[in-house]
């Protein structure tokens, strides 16, 4: 099967329950079947273990001699693309550019903001004040796309 194809076919399959099951191994780790199922609160273990055997069916996701469950794959579709992984965190990819502009901010305040502000200094503050808050807007915005 060509990557192509492959990645369609991840893409299609890979939605709604399924993503939440792949996104929360994604940030967590190992898991078992009755560990998903309290995590994400479904109704039995056999509904985790049905997301698990379409994840390993895709080989997304692998299971250990202990029954636990691991990420064997690292996919970007869906919702997932606009989250980078941080440790055991997925953060929204616009967090890291929000932060960028808050420390541009605060280091120009601190070491080039002269007293009093010319025009110069209150366009440069308002344009990363109006940046920063358009930024975290977006983030938030994303981070209730979270899969899980």
């Amino acid at each position: 099967m060509s990557t192509e194809s492959e990645k369609d076919l991840v893409d299609k399959l890979l939605k709604g329950r399924t993503m939440s099951v792949y996104a929360l191994l994604l940030s967590q780790g190992q898991m078992g079947v009755r560990d998903v199922q309290r995590a994400l609160r479904f109704s039995s273990p056999s509904l985790a273990l049905h997301h698990l055997t379409k994840l390993t069916d895709l080989d997304l996701v692998r299971k250990d001699e202990h029954g636990n469950y691991s990420i064997s794959k690292t996919v970007r579709v869906g919702s997932l693309s606009l989250f980078i992984k941080l440790g055991s965190r997925l953060l929204p990819r616009f967090f890291f550019l929000g932060t960028l502009f808050t420390a541009m901010l605060i280091l120009y305040v601190v070491f080039f903001l002269a007293w009093p502000p010319t025009g110069r200094d209150l366009m440069y503050i308002a344009l990363c004040a109006i940046a920063i808050i358009i930024i975290f807007y977006e983030s938030r915005r994303i981070w209730l796309l979270k899969p899980f």
